[in-house]
């Protein structure tokens, strides 16, 4: 007979959830760090392994949306990050750039945002587990969460080190995070892709695949905005695809 939680069978099915996205999502997450710090100066072999990790991504039975998550992504992310490098942001010091930039960055951006959705709907499945969808704690846990983002968000505006007019922007990106990404996998998405992506970036501007020309920490070569920027850069790209889907609730692609 079920629970309140979905029976046993409803619990077998969170599990095996949660496992199916988690350990996909670890085995793309190592060959997407490996294939980029083992081989920065060869970018025919970062290439080839990051075509790897898309076509495992695109087959092995992606979520609603991911595939489209994974062409919004290289086509946003390619033309801003070589405005950036012309704007004079970062630099990049891999062989053979196009534009300024690697010739594998569609690639990465393709890949990096689609695990971002798979690992937040693994943390979706393992929550379903331990509360109820529609239970006061699962509430309670979207508005610590909601909180936490917006946290964040004031915290680097008070700290960056930008010009008024970006200084504004943020303050509107604040603004639009309060009003409108409220939903439990939003805040999944952005804290997914803002501590993964933030990390990523952090470990290789360390080992000097590029830098920042003025970044606030300037002992560690970062600036307070690395976690802001990817987290924001995830939930826009998954709020595109998942209208570009369409056919299934928002909060569930």
């Amino acid at each position: 007979m079920d629970d309140k939680k979905g029976g046993n069978g409803g619990w077998i099915l969170g599990v095996w959830r949660f496992a199916d996205h988690l350990l996909l999502s670890l085995m793309v997450a190592c060959t997407l760090m490996a294939a980029v710090i083992l081989t920065w100066d060869e970018p025919i072999w970062t290439t080839v392994l990051l075509s790897l990790c898309l076509v495992i991504q695109g087959l092995l039975h992606p979520g609603p949306g991911d595939r489209l998550a994974m062409l919004t992504a290289a086509i946003l992310g390619t033309p801003a990050e070589i405005a950036e490098v012309h704007l004079g942001e970062w630099t990049y010091y891999a062989p053979d750039l196009m534009w300024g930039v690697p010739m594998w960055i569609p690639l990465i951006w393709a890949n990096l945002f689609a695990l971002f959705r798979r690992l937040s709907r693994s943390w979706t499945a393992i929550l379903d587990i331990i509360f109820e969808k529609e239970g006061v704690l699962r509430r309670r846990l979207d508005m610590v969460l909601m909180v936490s983002i917006i946290g964040l968000w004031v915290s680097a505006l008070l700290l960056m080190d930008k010009p008024p007019l970006v200084q504004g922007l943020y303050a509107l990106m604040i603004l639009l995070t309060a009003l409108f990404w409220r939903t439990e996998m939003d805040s999944l998405v952005f804290l997914t892709g803002g501590t993964l992506g933030a990390v990523g970036e952090f470990v290789c501007v360390q080992l000097g695949y590029w830098s920042y020309f003025n970044p606030l920490f300037k002992d560690f070569g970062v600036d307070i905005t690395l976690p802001l920027d990817w987290g924001l850069s995830a939930v826009i790209i998954h709020r595109i695809a998942s209208r570009w889907q369409g056919s299934q609730p928002l909060q569930r692609l």
